[in-house]
Formats: structure tokens, sequence, C-alpha cells
């Protein structure tokens, strides 16, 4: 079960780290570093793990790592391929270990976020409010045509681009799973043990791109589709899921494209990521979703 609601360690400081992978992302990261660096709440450490980038990247770093001595970069060149899912996961850990081991909070904030000055110091507040709360985020908006449109999701997901765990919770659901559907799973499991997940409408974090879009929107759909597969999804809650998201950008494809995916994986015989009880966890409340008259 959930542990303290205290936020601060015995000695009475805030121990908070935060990860940011990024790849060919140098259009973005001068805004992040923007918005991180004028913080309410500066982070004890930021590492941000450096893939397979060019030299502007590495410049626009290494300027803020002159100017900050709370961030620092880690430079990975294997010359993989942009992978969503399980490759962001590994990057993430990495970055996470060469942090030092006493922190209490840890927070992945993806490289194409905008960031309000006040985040973290929301986030803080939150967990400060329930000891039962494990894993929080704020809330994605786009602009489109300048106006301000919020990125779906269920108030008990939060956004792989923006999470914040406590220590207890992380430890306790055995850290990120370096798999594809990570980060579904770690709410889940996080669930089960009975922690708090959710997401804070109310906290807004501007998106400079949709989530799934680096490779194009189709082509996200298809690959969330595949990692729902992989999460052990409900085929009817998958279904409905994927009529669900044909209301949003691209406009009906995208979930043909979602639920093309999770064929795809399901007639390729693809191995599901999760233990037997989670999926059984998973599948109940997705079935309570669809079925509340079951609860």
């Amino acid at each position: 079960m959930a542990g303290t609601g205290t936020i601060m360690h015995s000695n009475g400081d805030l121990s908070h780290v935060v990860v940011t992978p990024s790849r060919g992302e140098s259009n973005f990261l001068p805004d992040l570093i923007d918005s991180m660096t004028k913080q309410t709440l500066t982070p004890t450490n930021w590492v941000i793990v450096i893939h397979n980038s060019g030299q502007r990247s590495l410049d626009l770093l290494n300027k803020a790592c002159n100017e900050h001595n709370w961030i620092s970069t880690i430079s990975i060149n294997d010359g993989s391929q942009r992978k969503r899912g399980g490759q962001i996961a590994k990057l993430v850990n990495k970055g996470l270990s060469t942090t030092k081991s006493d922190w209490n909070f840890f927070s992945k904030i993806d490289a194409d976020m905008i960031l309000p000055e006040d985040y973290f110091e929301c986030i803080f507040a939150e967990f400060g409010d329930s000891e039962q709360l494990g894993i929080t985020s704020g809330t994605c908006y786009l602009t489109e045509k300048g106006k301000k449109v919020r990125e779906k999701t269920s108030r008990d997901h939060t956004r792989g681009g923006l999470k914040t765990y406590r220590r207890e919770c992380y430890d306790q659901i055995n850290g990120i799973n370096e798999t594809d559907g990570w980060d579904g799973i770690d709410n889940i499991v996080a669930q089960m043990h009975g922690w708090e997940t959710r997401s804070i409408p109310e906290l807004e974090v501007l998106h400079q791109r949709r989530t799934g879009s680096s490779s194009g929107l189709l082509s996200g759909c298809f690959e969330s589709g595949k990692f729902a597969h992989s999460m052990g999804y409900f085929p009817p809650f998958m279904l409905a899921r994927s009529i669900h998201r044909m209301s949003s950008k691209p406009i009906f494809f995208g979930g043909v494209s979602m639920l093309i995916g999770y064929l795809y994986s399901v007639m390729a015989g693809n191995k599901e990521s999760i233990r037997p009880e989670v999926k059984k966890f998973l599948r109940n409340k997705q079935k309570n979703k669809l079925m509340p008259w079951r609860k």
C-alpha cells in the first residue's frame, strides 16, 4: 500500500530528479530549457539524455550546463533509429542511473514540452494533499489555428511525457519497464498496489506536437495499437477506444490505424509484455468502464 504523505527527506530537503530523453529535437529544446530554468521549484538535478543527435543539440545543452550546475547531459550514439516505447524507457533509465540514489521524487519530461512556471510547485502540492498519490502529471494541450486543443486522456492515466513518481511507488512497481507500453503499465501496476494515479486537468502544459507524431500521426496511431496489444487490452475495449479516437485528428483514419495496429500485433503473434495478474486487473478495469453496472 501507499506510504507516507510527506514530500520531504528527513533533512527537510525535497530531492527531485528529472530525466529528459531527446533525439533530433533541437527545435524544441530551447523552449523546454527556458521553462525548466524558470520553475518556482527548481529540480535537484536534471539529466538530458541525447540520443544520436546533431551538434546543434549538443551546443544548446552545453550552454545550459555551463549556466546551471543542476543540469547535466549524457550523449548516446549507437546508430539506432528512433522508436517509441521500450527504447525511450531505456534512455530514461540510463539517465536516472547517473543521478544520486537518495531522490524522493522523479519526473520524466519530454523535450517537446513547455511547462508553466509553477508546474512542479503544483505537482508537489498535489502529492502533499494525498498520501496515496503515487504517480501524477499535468495535462497536455496543443495550439491549432490559434486555439487551445486538449489532448484527450482518462483522469487516472498520467501522461508518458510528463510523469512524476513518488519514490515509494516507483520502488514498489520496480521502476520503468523497458518495454512497449511502459507508460501505461506503470499506472496499472501502481493501482494494483493501492496507489492513486491521476493527471491534473487544470495544470496545462503546452505540447509542441501531438503525442506519437514524431514519425507521422498515422504511424503513431498504428504504434499505439500495437502497444495496446502488448499491454493485454480487452478486445471490445480496444474497439471502443479506436472508435473514440476517430473524433481526433487525423479524423477517422487515426482510430482506424490504431485498430489495425492492434490487430496486426495479434495476428503477428507478438508477445504481451505484462504479467498475467496485471493483465487480469487491467481487463477488469476496462470491462467496468464498458459495463459500469458490473461494479
